[in-house]
């Protein structure tokens, strides 16, 4: 027992140990900071600010216009009632030119799209309602294309593109509103160039090959066209532009009433029978004044010369030429016989040549002379040449 009551002491001695290592652990987690603490202290990444707007932005913001323009990279509005296209490099606009936009009745949509290539010598196909309403035809690349020598390809559903023109004089015109939808840009050469990253030159010098072909461009460029009747000018002044399209829906309505009316004349045209009377011909049984009429076997017969009798027809026989003389009447008397009838003279109508009677050559026959009925006793014959 003894032995048990001084070794009870020995078996106690690590359990206060043991406490006394977990008393000097906690005041150590006391004395160090949280985890919350030490973040804190560690400096965050710096972010990239966004670069300030330039004046021009500004000056859109300003006048209501709240199209985001990228402050990287390009972009390309176009501004309807302004008749007005801007590029953007980097949010600052680079290049400005004027367009050609669509008319009332044509009027160019609002829309978002992507540039992504351009057609160098175009040429021009008519969409399915510009042939409905004006009867428009395919025209190959040349001159005569309505898009001019560029065009620059949008990826949109309803064939809207920005291209060239050979009508440069609209540019000259205060009132814009003139083509089918699409828009014409004055300053396209500009424009391609700064697209493809190229020079204009080098643009001239690609539609000099004269052959129609297409380039992609290096990056797709956003195209935004909307209509903003309140915008900023070159100077960053808020201007109010005529609402061009304010009665769109009345000039749709004329225009699908006019080409109707187009429709309706071509098809009564195409209806008509074609004339029966060709230039340089006559009608079957008119004559042409002077011309001889042919007798019943259509044959015609030998001109005669005014104040002559023509010689009657002998059945089965040729028609010789007419001489050139007149036949001398017979003599008044004939001893020993009556006298011999005088030929009456012929009415002022042309007798009907008989069959097969060959047309009178072109050169005048040698004059013949028809000798005198000689005295006899037997009664003379009519004279019958």
């Amino acid at each position: 027992m003894t032995v048990s009551r001084h070794s009870a002491p020995h078996r106690r001695q690590p359990v206060t140990r043991a406490a006394l290592a977990l008393v000097s652990i906690l005041a150590l987690a006391a004395c160090v900071p949280g985890t919350p603490q030490q973040t804190a202290s560690i400096p965050a990444p710096a972010q990239p600010g966004a670069p300030p707007l330039s004046p021009f932005v500004q000056a859109m913001r300003d006048a209501g216009v709240t199209v985001a323009i990228p402050p990287r990279g390009k972009f390309i509005l176009v501004n309807i009632p302004s008749y007005e296209l801007i590029a953007f490099q980097d949010g600052a606009p680079v290049i400005r030119s004027k367009v050609v936009v669509g008319a009332a009745g044509t009027s160019t949509p609002e829309l978002l799209s992507n540039m992504y290539a351009i057609k160098y010598n175009p040429d021009w196909t008519p969409t399915p309602s510009i042939v409905r309403n004006e009867a428009s035809v395919y025209i190959p690349s040349g001159p005569r294309s309505p898009l001019g020598r560029i065009k620059l390809e949008l990826d949109n559903n309803q064939s809207i593109y920005l291209h060239d023109t050979p009508q440069k004089s609209y540019f000259g015109r205060e009132k814009r509103a003139l083509s089918h939808g699409c828009v014409r840009v004055e300053k396209v050469r500009d424009l391609a160039a700064w697209a493809d990253e190229t020079t204009v030159d080098e643009i001239s010098a690609k539609i000099a090959r004269g052959r129609m072909y297409t380039e992609r461009l290096p990056e797709e460029i956003p195209v935004y066209i909307g209509y903003f009747t309140r915008f900023p000018d070159e100077f960053g002044q808020p201007v109010n532009y005529p609402d061009v399209y304010a009665n769109k829906d009345e000039a749709r309505q004329a225009y699908l009433a006019r080409s109707a009316g187009r429709r309706q004349a071509r098809a009564a045209k195409a209806a008509q029978p074609a004339p029966t009377e060709v230039p340089g011909q006559t009608v079957p049984g008119a004559t042409v004044p002077g011309e001889a009429v042919p007798g019943a076997d259509g044959t015609v017969p030998p001109a005669t010369t005014p104040g002559e009798t023509a010689a009657p027809a002998v059945p089965g026989a040729a028609v010789e030429p007419a001489p050139a003389t007149t036949v001398p009447a017979a003599p008044a008397t004939i001893p020993e016989a009556p006298a011999a009838p005088v030929a009456p003279a012929a009415p002022a109508v042309t007798i009907p040549a008989v069959p097969a009677a060959p047309a009178a050559p072109a050169v005048t026959p040698p004059p013949v002379t028809v000798p005198a009925v000689p005295p006899t006793t037997a009664p003379a014959a009519p004279t019958t040449n």
